[in-house]
């Protein structure tokens, strides 16, 4: 299910928001850099070491606010695969380029090789 229109207006023009997750010990929230397909997804990349990662991978609820004491929104976070047929990789290089994914071919590495991951996030149904 795809995130709410109106929170997603409220992205635009804008580089990172903030995300939440839950994890044993509580929650944590960070800033992140993401993407907006046209088609309204949202996507997040981040290095598969760190906390949040193992936090979305035992637990995919997420909650996305804008900076700024912004609206919020909860949602689930799902692992994409480098060689799936929707994205829109020139895009997604267009957004996560400070992160090492440069060209289409380093981001598709950076997620097939395991060092990042790279999830879509769907809103709750």
């Amino acid at each position: 299910m795809p995130l709410a229109t109106e929170f997603l207006a409220l992205l635009e023009g804008r580089e990172e928001l903030l995300v939440s997750s839950r994890g044993p010990t509580g929650r944590g929230t960070v800033r992140m850099w993401f993407a907006v397909s046209p088609a309204g997804q949202l996507y997040l990349l981040t290095p598969s070491f760190t906390v949040k990662a193992q936090r979305w991978l035992e637990d995919p609820w997420v909650r996305l606010t804008v900076p700024d004491g912004g609206p919020a929104v909860e949602g689930t976070v799902a692992r994409v695969a480098a060689e799936d047929s929707e994205l829109d990789a020139d895009l997604l290089v267009s957004h996560f380029a400070m992160a090492g994914a440069t060209t289409r071919e380093a981001l598709r590495w950076m997620v097939e090789s395991g060092s990042h991951l790279l999830l879509l996030v769907s809103g709750k149904s």
